[in-house]
């Protein structure tokens, strides 16, 4: 009983002395915390089912988002229409994200368990054809959409996300005193 009494001072004493030997602990557990949501970002990537995953408008889940917007001002037939495409376009992704996933799990349990490089490049090749397939699907929702809407209701909405991707994207203050 002795030993852990007078172990926990000293245990303490110790801990204190590394917590302010470290100056900036709090910017280290920032990096530490980016590092880990850039993490969780990439295992995100890994899985989409699109060849390209950052950059292109995904305009059908920004009008969704925005139906009731009032300068945008979808019209009811508008709204059917762009339903219709965002249904459609839904269906196919959800036919194909399976076969992804499965493919993909099947190319990394075959690395891990070390099989050969090239019984690997069919399932590859099969992988990457999926992909490019939701890709095209992607590109044809976009397109679609945008064909839907008005010049207009365009600028609108891009003007939007650009101010969205300003706001999340926006340079923190490293001067500032953490709380």
């Amino acid at each position: 009983m002795i030993g852990k009494v007078t172990m926990f001072p000293a245990l303490l004493a110790l801990t204190l002395t590394a917590a302010f030997a470290q100056p900036g602990m709090q910017g280290s557990q920032h990096m530490q915390h980016k590092h880990m949501k850039q993490k969780k970002q990439n295992r995100k990537g890994m899985k989409s089912v699109f060849l390209i995953q950052h950059g292109l408008p995904h305009y059908s889940m920004i009008v969704k988002k925005m139906w009731n917007d009032e300068t945008l001002a979808l019209t009811p037939e508008q709204k059917r229409k762009l339903e219709a495409i965002r249904s459609e376009t839904m269906r196919q992704i959800r036919e194909i994200a399976p076969q992804v996933a499965q493919l993909r799990k099947k190319i990394v349990r075959g690395t891990k368990n070390g099989l050969r490089a090239e019984t690997l490049y069919a399932d590859v090749d099969r992988l990457a054809t999926l992909k490019a397939k939701a890709t095209k699907i992607q590109l044809d929702c976009i397109e679609k959409t945008r064909a839907v809407l008005t010049p207009a209701q365009i600028a609108y909405i891009d003007s939007r996300m650009k101010q969205r991707r300003k706001k999340h994207h926006k340079p923190k203050d490293l001067s500032a005193p953490a709380r």
